[in-house]
């Protein structure tokens, strides 16, 4: 791949104030929401003055999510940050996705949510004419995919995985014809490409291989098509975690995802990269301040707050009721890792004996959405998890076999390992990674 250096960052979830974010209904919603609402706005003013002082890098690139949930105001007022951008010198190019049109576009005013004018999937080429669409080299009207040559020799394929006709998350038979036109065209024409797709093309880690919607659908044909078509890299978002991947194709080429967390919320990571002689510099920088009083926390520890309180939330949440589920909820809430570790006739390491079992587990969550994840062999946590594990191998082993699809055998152990502790050779947060090794 040819030099280059930009920005990316992804899920942004702008969400226009003015029309409401406070009162009872907002704060039961944010019970369960990871990221910051009332507050993203600042939040995307206080990131873009960032990359505007870097007179260094003038590319911006942003794949998806670019609202709340398709407010049209929401649209207005990213679009507002947006040009503010573009005036200080920037090149910004973006890709939009399901939270971006249509459904599910409300507001909170009083007590009560309230539905607001959502944005028709027809109209998005117009609002972001400035952002990509209007300076494409081609537009699949279709699916809103596209292709722009950002620097000279360097074309991007914007990847809309979640066009309205088709199911969310998927490239379908036509998109596939229409991209293989588009690669072909690149490479007659001297110009590398790389991609950018809302949903992640490698599942971030080993698990989310088993969630529908944790990456793209069949997606190993979709890697396996990009990287023998010339494609090295692609960028992703939607999972709200810091991941890089890589998948080499029976053909022996490689493509690399870099997935990036949310930015309003917990990692609340933004990405520079660099490629130079053929060496992709990955650096993961934080959300900046914004102007919101903390209490005394790191902005880093005031984004992990929302985070567990919502993990937590989402736990209880699947327990209420009464009965069993009510007796449970209270179990849950009240066990410790230690006595949990007895009852299962599991050692359990002293320094997390006395660890409430939902606190580890909101642990555990963060972690993993930070990457780099640190339970690796040698952790007491790993341990504990790894003898559960070892413990309950008769229920897994009955699993399994309803997990494997497509002659693909699932070992649930071994997945559920390597989610919780990175074992890769290179960090997903700040790495450098070799280009250039396909046929």
């Amino acid at each position: 791949m040819k030099n280059i250096n930009f920005y990316l960052v992804t899920d942004t979830h702008y969400f226009e104030p003015s029309l409401g974010a406070c009162g009872k209904a907002y704060d039961e919603y944010m019970k369960r929401e990871q990221y910051f609402m009332a507050e993203s706005s600042d939040i995307v003013k206080a990131t873009f003055n960032k990359l505007a002082q870097d007179k260094s890098t003038e590319l911006v690139i942003i794949p998806g999510d670019l609202t709340k949930n398709g407010e049209i105001e929401s649209h207005k007022g990213f679009i507002k940050e947006l040009y503010r951008l573009k005036e200080a010198g920037k090149q910004i190019y973006v890709i939009t996705a399901g939270h971006d049109y249509g459904e599910k576009s409300r507001a909170f005013v009083g007590d009560e949510c309230i539905e607001v004018e959502g944005t028709p999937f027809e109209i998005i080429p117009d609002l972001y004419r400035d952002f990509g669409y209007g300076n494409a080299l081609a537009v699949d009207s279709r699916t809103l995919s596209y292709v722009a040559e950002v620097k000279e020799g360097i074309r991007m394929l914007a990847i809309n995985c979640d066009s309205p006709d088709k199911q969310k998350g998927s490239i379908d038979s036509e998109l596939y014809e229409w991209m293989k036109i588009q690669l072909d065209k690149a490479r007659s024409d001297g110009c590398c490409m790389f991609a950018i797709c809302h949903y992640p093309l490698i599942p971030s880690v080993p698990v989310f291989d088993l969630v529908g919607d944790a990456k793209l659908r069949d997606w190993r044909k979709a890697a396996s098509f990009l990287a023998d078509n010339g494609v090295e890299l692609i960028l992703t978002g939607h999972m709200h975690i810091q991941s890089i991947n890589e998948f080499v194709s029976e053909n022996g080429n490689r493509i690399v995802d870099v997935c990036t967390s949310c930015l309003v919320g917990s990692p609340a990571k933004y990405r520079k990269i660099t490629v130079e002689n053929s060496v992709m510099r990955v650096e993961s920088l934080d959300t900046p301040p914004f102007g919101i009083d903390t209490n005394g926390l790191t902005l880093q520890e005031y984004f992990d707050r929302q985070f567990n309180y919502s993990i937590k939330n989402r736990i209880n949440g699947a327990l209420d009721g009464g009965g069993i589920k009510k007796i449970a909820k209270k179990i849950l809430n009240k066990i410790t890792v230690g006595t949990l570790g007895r009852l299962l006739f599991i050692k359990v390491d002293k320094s997390i004996k006395k660890v409430k079992f939902i606190d580890l587990a909101g642990e555990i969550g963060i972690s993993i959405f930070k990457g780099d994840m640190p339970f690796v062999e040698g952790n007491p946590v790993h341990a504990a998890i790894s003898r559960f594990l070892k413990r309950f191998r008769f229920i897994i082993g009955k699993i399994e076999p309803k997990l494997s699809k497509n002659g693909a055998k699932v070992n649930l152990t071994e997945m559920l390992i390597n989610t919780i502790g990175n074992n890769k050779d290179f960090s997903d947060n700040n790495t450098e990674i070799i280009l250039g090794g396909n046929k």
